[in-house]
């Protein structure tokens, strides 16, 4: 990078905006403000002909706007091929640093834009080309928060403490979380849920812990006795969360 190159500052600023798990009303009022304002919007896609969940919550506030903002759509390959994922993040660093030259850009995800998100991969693409870009975030709702929200359940209370790992770490390391904290929320998993219950239930675990995919959408489901799961296809928008000390059974949201 030249010195020239790295003294450029684009005039717009980067918000990196989160929209929640799902129900477009759980957005915040700092989101939706932006999001009304800003003149270019962008959403992460996995594949370039694929849908976006980000997008569809906002749909609904792009479209009652006077103006309708510019719209672009960035390709993060569902992969773990480092190659495949640098020129993507070179690519998609090159489509927003010719938006901010333009004004501020919006950049959309669901649940909590720094939990489990693409903005992190986005970031550091950009930063490689644009040091000094100004970047803004608004925190939202994770799918474990919708998640504890719609079964009416804390997730933690005292002195217990709480974990969030991806059910595809080796069966060792979930063990260890497993005994270090009260509470553990399994993200990321679809592939592995035959093996995940098999270690829940040698441990006595599986009358503790509850399944939900789809949090605060339509296609929302919520399972107490997760046996039932055996030979289920489960959505990649899923989660398991296991309870050592049991659930309070305090109702369900309506």
């Amino acid at each position: 990078m030249s010195k020239s190159e790295s003294d450029f500052s684009p005039s717009g600023t980067l918000y990196g905006v989160s929209v929640g798990p799902g129900s477009p009303d759980l957005l915040t009022i700092r989101a939706l403000r932006i999001l009304e304002s800003v003149p270019t919007v962008a959403y992460p896609k996995s594949v370039s002909d694929g849908g976006s969940q980000a997008r569809d919550i906002v749909a609904g506030y792009m479209a009652s706007r006077k103006s309708a903002p510019r719209i672009v759509e960035l390709v993060f390959p569902m992969t773990k091929d480092e190659v495949v994922l640098e020129k993507a993040r070179m690519e998609n660093a090159r489509l927003l640093t010719e938006s901010l030259t333009m004004g501020d850009v919006a950049f959309i995800s669901i649940g909590d834009i720094l939990f489990y998100s693409t903005f992190g991969n986005l970031l550091s693409g950009l930063k490689k080309v644009l040091p000094r870009l100004k970047v803004s975030v608004v925190p939202g709702i994770t799918s474990f928060n919708g998640a504890a929200a719609r079964i009416v359940e804390p997730l933690v209370q005292g002195a217990e403490s709480f974990a969030v790992i991806p059910a595809t770490y080796e069966a060792s390391h979930i063990e260890k979380m497993i005994d270090l904290h009260e509470t553990v929320v399994f993200m990321k998993i679809n592939r592995v849920i035959p093996s995940l219950l098999q270690l829940l239930d040698a441990r006595g675990l599986l009358p503790n812990c509850i399944y939900l995919e789809h949090v605060e959408t339509g296609r929302e489901l919520i399972i107490r006795d997760v046996s039932t799961l055996s030979g289920r296809e489960i959505p990649y928008m899923s989660l398991l969360i296991l309870r050592k000390n049991g659930w309070g059974n305090h109702g369900q949201a309506s």
